[in-house]
């Protein structure tokens, strides 16, 4: 009866895994306006409080998008623009601060607290299991 779970459970993760795959190479390569409003969206104003480049109608964010949108079209991946916008704009350009360096405690510090948040109420909760 296991041996059935455990088999039904791996041919099912199998096949989440295939259509996971099968998808992401039918996707194929966005199309650069796809790209720039990505981008646009990750990328925070420096003058607007919290709005990304695509929604601000400030100059700053205008002359922004301009850059973006030519680097996408001389062929620039992902990683170069970001590596562009981050020496120029340092690490707090992004909306989402990547998950490395510096903004690691930024990502790290919430998760503790809820891992640390869990742990306290299962450890009182067994502490008041065991109470007779």
């Amino acid at each position: 009866m296991a041996g059935d779970i455990r088999r039904t459970a791996t041919w099912a993760i199998t096949g989440v895994l295939a259509i996971v795959i099968l998808v992401g190479f039918v996707q194929g390569d966005p199309e650069p306006e796809d790209r720039v409003a990505r981008l646009g969206s990750a990328i925070k104003c420096p003058v607007c409080q919290g709005e990304a480049i695509i929604d601000s109608p400030s100059p700053t964010a205008e002359a922004m998008m301009d850059v973006l949108e030519e680097k996408v079209a001389a062929g620039e991946t992902d990683g170069q623009i970001v590596d562009y916008f981050t020496a120029r704009f340092g690490d707090g350009i992004y909306l989402d601060p990547p998950f490395a360096g510096r903004t690691l405690l930024v990502w790290l510090i919430p998760m503790a607290a809820v891992v640390g948040g869990f742990w306290m109420i299962l450890s009182r909760r067994r502490v008041a299991v065991d109470e007779p």
